[in-house]
């Protein structure tokens, strides 16, 4: 057990955590997740998949907004929402800024290759990576060029943030920490094959913060000081590799072994990591004990789980190429629910009010009871969705592969 001094240490690096960074991160597995701030892919540091309430259904189009009107621009990037702006990203190499109410463009930014990665908007800044191997930062405002690095890979990764630093990884199993004002790199490191995932920005376990409070522990050395709280990141790799990193140092503190391919990112909730693979796996892993904790294994399919979890109500719902979107208990690892779409199951869920909003390759986004997987809920696109919704102001942004992005609105 901890003295009253070791508990008076945790509690002060949990205030000093909450206070220096920029979206709530919940702390034991047994409450509800709480929604984020942070405009970024599954709304960063967590990534939880939660977004802010938004009224049931049925829905109307408010608005409409195409990509390229004169040619066809892809969009497999999710859309983000930051103060009534819409940030998203087109297969054509264009990030684009449109008017959250209106639909009307802001501003364009254009580069010579294509996006796949999430916008992450951050200290009026947009920072994305495209498949050259460019790491851009752009103003929120204006659309102008401020600086980017040239990672000399593709980037699928989506960045993430924590403190004045940017994370995301790339094609070529590098992971970078870049300073969000410069792009000054502050660390790189390796893993052993492609990273398509964005980091998982969490507090290290409180053992691990008690370990680093510790008078003769070394003081960290490169990187940026964030706090007196270890922050981690977690990438998984196509290598079957999940990686723990220390933010601040860049300094790989443990792995876990997970044998399969790990196409997308992982979300976390307390010590409880959820990440989905390849041979239809979802994986919980306690990262106090960097062990797995539980395998559920698709009864009727090995296909592929591109989709990165959402968690919320202790449960883990995911989406899998089985076509299905499948709901698993966050403690004992057991599927709960399945709903069973047309098509194959890319894009991450997102949840809402208890609701899960989860589009589908076939053309269509469906909104389901989070308890029961029950359809509430459907809106068809014109073509398939790839990508996550973004949800801000009671109004929902998704976009298809035909560069048409749909705003809608509960009637």
């Amino acid at each position: 057990m901890l003295d009253r001094h070791a508990h008076a240490r945790v509690g002060l690096l949990s205030l000093l955590f909450a206070l220096l960074t920029p979206y709530p991160l919940p702390l034991t597995p047994a409450s509800a997740a709480t929604p984020t701030t942070l405009p970024a892919f599954h709304g960063g540091g967590p990534l939880l998949g939660n977004a802010e309430p938004i009224a049931a259904p049925p829905m109307t189009v408010r608005w409409t907004y195409k990509a390229d009107e004169a040619d066809h621009a892809s969009i497999q990037s999710s859309p983000v929402i930051a103060n009534d702006t819409v940030y998203i990203a087109d297969a054509n190499g264009t990030l684009h800024a449109i008017d959250l109410q209106t639909g009307k463009p802001r501003w364009k930014y254009k580069t010579d290759d294509s996006f796949a990665a999430t916008p992450l908007v951050y200290d009026n800044r947009v920072f994305i990576g495209d498949l050259s191997g460019i790491f851009h930062a752009v103003s929120a405002q204006t659309g102008q060029k401020l600086w980017t690095v040239d990672t000399e890979s593709a980037i699928n990764s989506s960045a993430n943030a924590a403190g004045s630093n940017i994370l995301f990884a790339n094609d070529g199993a590098m992971m970078f920490c870049l300073n969000a004002a410069d792009g000054k790199i502050l660390w790189k490191a390796t893993g052993g094959d492609r990273i398509n995932s964005a980091p998982t920005i969490a507090p290290a376990p409180p053992a691990m913060q008690l370990a680093a409070a510790q008078p003769d522990h070394p003081a960290p050395t490169g990187g940026a000081r964030l706090s007196p709280v270890r922050l981690m990141a977690y990438f998984g790799g196509c290598d079957g590799v999940l990686r723990a990193l220390d933010i601040q140092t860049g300094k790989e503190i443990f792995t876990v072994e997970i044998e399969v391919p790990i196409p997308g990112s992982s979300a976390l909730l307390g010590d409880r990591l959820v990440v989905g693979t390849d041979l239809g796996r979802v994986i919980g892993i306690n990262v106090a004990q960097r062990q797995i904790l539980w395998t559920w294994q698709n009864p009727d399919s090995e296909m592929l789980i591109y989709a990165s979890p959402a968690i919320a109500d202790g449960l883990a719902v995911v989406g899998a190429r089985d076509r299905q979107v499948h709901a698993i208990d966050l403690q004992t690892g057991l599927r709960k629910w399945a709903f069973r779409t047309r098509g194959d199951v890319d894009a991450a869920p997102v949840i809402s009010a208890g609701r899960v909003y989860a589009p589908s390759k076939d053309k269509s986004l469906y909104v389901l009871d989070l308890k029961t997987g029950r359809l509430l809920w459907q809106f068809n696109a014109g073509r398939a969705i790839e990508a996550s919704v973004a949800i801000a102001s009671n109004l929902l942004i998704l976009a298809d592969t035909s560069g048409t992005v749909f705003c809608l609105q509960p009637k």
